[in-house]
């Protein structure tokens, strides 16, 4: 109900979202009403409700006879349902196969707040982006390219995904869909700015009030959809084309039959009526005249006659052949795999939702149909006692049998009773198993045996194409062992790969082909013309002779179409729905969205004046900047467009009550240092609230959003990808980057690589050893900074250190030392492309331990000769 507000002796109305959505609905006609009470009551729309609504439809249009209906009363039960986790994090992201070139057993850590992936171009940062934008929300999602340069099989696209919620791990594969956790992540990159700049975007949450529309909107679609298969249904029962196949051969009757349609005059076909004597007698004297002419050419008309049936054999053989193909196809072969899934699962929470915890010696029966109807009937009664502010049972009720008071225990117990009748799992695992039977019943009875013995076209093809006939066999064989291996893992739940199998067709047009030819080569005289002609007309005579046995089942389909034309006149009123929907979008949260807009264009210098246009279709409200009157990208610099469209994204993203964490893809590019540094420091504030995952090529914004980060103490993370040696691009070095100078002073991290390497067996090793040669090389490259030059140049520092030079240690021994070493950490590491003389070999602990004891000495040395120089 509306709120009211008493002003002196006046009481005013007052709307709200809620109050405006429930007069929409009390507006509907019947059967869409009664949908729209449903969902306002906070209820899912069942299959059961979509019957119901379908029946009261049709009564409207007047495909069904009215019946008497109860009275709808719209109650708004305002409720916020959903699997999404408000402390969600991405942890880890691991495992990843057959996704570009990508380097295999990589693993890509995320902290709480801001995670930094730096490196090249072409190191591999598109992959893992790609990667990300297939499973997150994006404006601009690509397909995985597999590896182009690789000529081994491709394997299937994989990953594995790590969340974390109250405090335990969620483990998701890249195979796993319609995952709630996928749908809290959204990611950013250069193609999704046209996206926002360009086109009209989907406003993705709004409030809940809104959101009714858009399950309105289903609802609506389901019953457009039960009308549509009914339609469906009717046409392909008795279709033009099906009364047409009474006629063998082509008249103008057999063409009329095919045009049959809801505007059809009955009276046009009676012409065609009756079939009289003399069209006897005309029917008797063409047979007569065509049977003498096919005695004189009859030799050529039945070679004719049987290269034209060998031809319609091969025909229906290919048919044959192209369904079976239809069956294992990769998609075909996945649905199964589902199905199998499916039914697994659901059997599993079969057993968890039993009847085991109903299990006492006190009773006998329990799980039985006897039982099953009690406790059915029983919670039918209990809702008679409902009263307006409880349910039974509550406090103080009796027991409905003996009216004895009850106990908390049986309290406790009913409601257990309750949460079995309301329970789907059974039904549900009923519902998949009969799908599994359904496919094992459709797939035994698929005919493979395409060429029997003393078939007329097997005896043909052993006779001219034995080649042809013995692949055809051979590749049938094939698919029937594909089939029984599907019947087998149907009937062992077991959900294996299975290959897509197809056999091709080009020997069957090659073989239509020649006999065409053939045939084509053979009707050449007047005799066969003549015969042809009067096989036309004994066609039409037949036909009409046909028509009139035959007259009841057209007039019949014609009052049928006349049916079929006014159920799709069905109005579902979309239009209205969306005018509304748009309608309150703009009343109560659009300007909602163009505030923080507003608000993130200024934190980022971005004020252009960029105006919001709003649209809407199905249910759903659309967005779209404009800037005078145009397209923002075609008026503002590149610069600038990156700038609105980050304010657009982070806009979104705010007002999404369930997203956790956006990821952005070198969101700087091509941009000066001052609107990089503008863009760390709003992304470094946004990693405070949710996390934030930025790949880039980028020194001086990785340097910015350092420097940012350490302003706020912020803990952040900053991995290294390269690609090694060129041809392993996505390998990744877990905080290995600038932003991690301070754990490099010292050999302390390559010291650690090598205990761990120690303890590991041979074949693990390696990996082990050349991160050990990886901390140890950007060790190196620290001392260089902090050793040798006392820190006067910095990496990312704008300012020189002149206060420094007196610490500068420098001689060339020393420098000569750490170049051989710092090259043999490249070469043992496979981090660079290699020269003749630090060509790569294979790294050992000793070759580790060495370099670690080589860079300690260095270390002393460099200090050693910093305090004699002082």
């Amino acid at each position: 109900m509306a709120e009211k507000k008493v002003l002196g002796q006046k009481t005013e109305r007052v709307e709200t979202l809620e109050t405006e959505v429930k007069k929409f609905a009390e507006n509907l006609p019947y059967w869409a009403k009664y949908l729209a009470g449903k969902i306002l009551s906070g209820n899912n729309i069942s299959d059961e409700n979509i019957d119901i609504s379908y029946s009261y439809l049709l009564e409207e249009i007047g495909l069904k006879e009215l019946t008497e209906k109860p009275e709808l009363e719209i109650k708004y039960n305002k409720q916020n349902a959903d699997a999404y986790k408000s402390d969600l994090i991405l942890t880890k992201l691991q495992n990843v196969e057959g996704v570009n070139a990508l380097a295999e057993n990589q693993i890509v850590e995320f902290g709480p707040n801001l995670t930094i992936i730096y490196g090249t171009n072409g190191s591999g940062k598109s992959g893992y982006v790609r990667l990300l934008k297939k499973k997150f929300y994006s404006k601009s999602p690509e397909d995985i390219l597999q590896n182009v340069h690789s000529d081994e099989r491709h394997k299937s696209t994989n990953a594995k995904f790590t969340f974390r919620s109250n405090n335990e791990g969620i483990s998701l594969n890249f195979t796993d869909e319609n995952k709630p956790e996928f749908e809290q992540f959204s990611v950013f990159d250069g193609k999704s700015v046209i996206n926002h700049l360009q086109y009209k975007n989907e406003f993705e949450f709004r409030p809940a009030g809104l959101s009714f529309f858009a399950e309105y909107t289903d609802a609506i679609n389901r019953v457009e959809q039960k009308l549509n298969t009914e339609i469906t249904t009717k046409q392909a029962g008795n279709t033009a084309v099906d009364l047409s196949d009474l006629f063998e051969g082509e008249s103008e009757i057999k063409t009329i039959v095919q045009n049959l349609n809801a505007k059809t005059n009955l009276e046009d076909l009676k012409k065609y009526t009756p079939f009289s004597d003399a069209d006897k007698t005309k029917k008797e004297n063409i047979q007569k005249e065509y049977d003498d002419l096919l005695l004189a050419s009859k030799g050529k008309e039945k070679r004719i006659k049987k290269l034209q049936n060998i031809k319609r054999l091969l025909d229906e053989n290919k048919e044959k052949i192209e369904r079976l193909n239809k069956f294992s196809t990769s998609e075909f072969l996945s649905k199964i795999k589902e199905a199998i899934k499916d039914c697994i699962t659901k059997e599993e929470k079969a057993k968890v939702e039993g009847i085991e915890s109903f299990k006492t010696t006190k009773i006998n029966g329990i799980g039985t149909e006897a039982w099953k109807g009690f406790i059915a009937a029983a919670k039918e009664f209990a809702q008679q006692q409902i009263t307006k502010n409880n349910n039974y049972p509550s406090k103080e009720d009796n027991c409905l049998l003996c009216q004895q008071p009850l106990s908390e225990d049986a309290e406790k117990l009913i409601n257990s009773y309750w949460e079995f009748v309301k329970s789907e799992a059974e039904e549900n695992v009923k519902t998949a198993q009969e799908k599994l039977n359904k496919i094992e019943n459709f797939l035994t009875k698929l005919e493979f045996d395409l060429f029997p013995t003393d078939n007329t076209l097997t005896n043909w093809l052993e006779e001219n194409r034995p080649k042809d006939l013995e692949f055809f066999n051979k590749s049938l064989s094939k698919l029937k062992e594909l089939s029984e291996n599907i019947v087998s893992d149907i009937q062992g739940k077991k959900t294996n790969d299975r290959p897509e199998l197809k056999i091709s067709l080009e020997k069957h047009t090659s073989l239509d082909t020649g006999l065409d030819a053939t045939i084509k080569s053979l009707i050449t005289d007047e005799q066969i013309k003549e015969l042809q002609e009067l096989k036309r007309n004994r066609t039409f005579i037949e036909h009409k002779e046909r028509f009139n046995n035959h007259f009841e089942k057209f007039e019949t389909y014609i009052k049928k179409q006349i049916w079929l034309e006014k159920a799709n006149k069905a109005d579902f009123a979309k239009r209205k729905i969306t005018d509304t929907e748009k309608s309150l979008s703009n009343k109560y949260f659009n300007q909602k969205y163009i505030d923080i807009f507003n608000s993130e264009c200024k934190k980022l210098n971005g004020n252009f004046g960029i105006e919001i246009n709003h649209t809407g279709s199905a249910g759903k409200t659309f967005r779209q900047l404009k800037l005078k009157g145009k397209n923002p990208n075609a008026v503002l610099s590149e610069g600038e467009q990156k700038v609105i469209a980050i304010s657009d994204f982070i806009t979104e993203m705010k007002l999404s009550e369930i997203n956790r964490g956006v990821i952005f893809d070198d969101p700087v590019t091509s941009l000066d240092e001052k609107r990089k540094s503008e863009i760390a420091e709003r992304l470094v504030n946004e990693s405070v609230n949710k996390q934030v995952v930025i790949f880039t090529h980028d020194l001086v914004f990785v340097s910015s959003l350092i420097g940012h980060s350490k302003a706020l103490e912020l803990d952040i993370g900053c991995h290294w990808i390269e690609n090694v040696d060129g041809n392993q691009p996505g390998t990744i070095w877990l905080n290995n980057t600038p932003s991690f100078e301070k754990n490099y002073k010292t050999s302390g991290k390559a010291q650690s690589y090598y205990d761990k390497a120690k303890k590991l067996p041979p074949q693990e090793r390696e990996d082990k050893i050349k991160n050990g040669f990886a901390a140890l090389r950007t060790a190196y490259e620290t001392q260089v900074v902090f050793g040798l030059f006392n820190g006067v140049v910095q990496r990312f520092e704008e300012r020189v250190s002149v206060d420094s030079l007196s610490g500068v240690v420098f001689n060339l021994e020393i420098r000569d030392k750490i170049l051989d070493s710092f090259y043999q950490c490249c070469r043992y590491m496979e981090g660079h492309s290699h020269s003749d003389k630090y060509v790569y070999r294979k790294p050992t602990l000793e070759n580790l331990n060495e370099e670690i004891i080589k860079f300690n000495e260095v270390k002393k040395e460099i200090k050693a000769v910093g305090k004699i120089q002082k």
